[in-house]
């Protein structure tokens, strides 16, 4: 099984931008990123990587609504893949919750196995795997402690899984700094039953929308913004734009598959509006 260490919890600044390249030009940027980062201790960590995150809400999209208010509170299962590959059994389910004060995120998560992850939903206490899964410093107490509360957010809140976000990645990252480029982004509605797939990064049924976007995200503990990104903004145009895949994807979700939604009209012109406030300013 293979470990990675990633503390469960983290607290630091995060910024997302539009890059205004195509899709089809993120090779040559990814190449061009090397030789600019290379100089300020920033390296590529990973090949292309299949990011799925399934997001949860309850009937009343109460999740979405705390977004819409800028109030962010996220609860997701993540998952990585290798692009390219043949698809493999995931293995490694990151249970996250995430809020945030201004641009300041907080994020809380937990490494699951496919079996842990159905207990943690179906109101279990949670099993040895994951004290064993979770070997990343942090004590048996805590752990706990956090395999509860995150369960118990879900729980109380009826949260269930209701999109699926997947798109392409890759990252640069140094010392307390993170540069992440995603593209290819599809939207999908989903139910419980998307964890009964093996893979989620070939499905084969339609997206319910595309972003069409290639989009950065910085992340760093404290600060300014880092000196190497002033260097990408002379060479590419890059704007601010605060937005969130899953509002975005819930305004293709209201217009689709749950157009039927009680609020689907009313949430669709908030999604639209939200979106109409965060369009690029260059």
């Amino acid at each position: 099984m293979r470990v990675m260490k990633v503390p469960p919890f983290n607290d630091r600044i995060e910024r997302k931008y539009q890059i205004g390249i195509g899709e089809n030009e993120v090779a040559g940027f990814w190449r061009d990123l090397r030789s600019i980062l290379g100089p300020y201790g920033l390296g590529p960590v990973q090949d292309i990587t299949s990011v799925g995150s399934v997001y949860f809400d309850n009937k009343d999209c109460d999740l979405l609504r705390y977004s819409l208010f800028r109030r962010l509170m996220v609860v997701r299962v993540r998952t990585y893949e290798m692009f390219g590959r043949l698809p493999q059994p995931i293995t490694d389910f990151w249970v996250e919750v995430k809020t945030a004060v201004g641009e300041r995120r907080k994020k809380r998560r937990i490494r699951l196995t496919k079996s842990a992850l159905l207990e943690l939903l179906e109101g279990r206490d949670a099993g040895e795997t994951v004290f064993e899964c979770n070997e990343n410093g942090a004590g048996r107490d805590v752990i706990g402690d956090l395999y509860r509360e995150t369960q118990e957010t879900v729980l109380s809140m009826g949260l269930k899984p209701i999109l699926l976000v997947l798109c392409k990645r890759v990252a640069f990252q140094g010392k307390g700094e993170r540069l992440s480029i995603d593209w290819d982004v599809q939207y999908r509605h989903v139910s419980s039953d998307i964890f009964d797939n093996d893979s989620l990064k070939y499905l084969i049924d339609k997206p319910a929308g595309k972003a069409d976007k290639v989009i950065l995200e910085t992340k760093y503990v404290e600060g300014g913004v880092p000196i190497w990104f002033r260097e990408l903004e002379r060479r590419y145009p890059i704007w601010r734009r605060e937005f969130l895949k899953p509002v975005e994807g819930m305004g293709f979700l209201f217009k689709g598959p749950l157009r039927q939604h009680k609020e689907a009209d009313t949430f669709v012109r908030m999604i639209e509006s939200y979106l109409a406030n965060s369009q690029p300013l260059g």
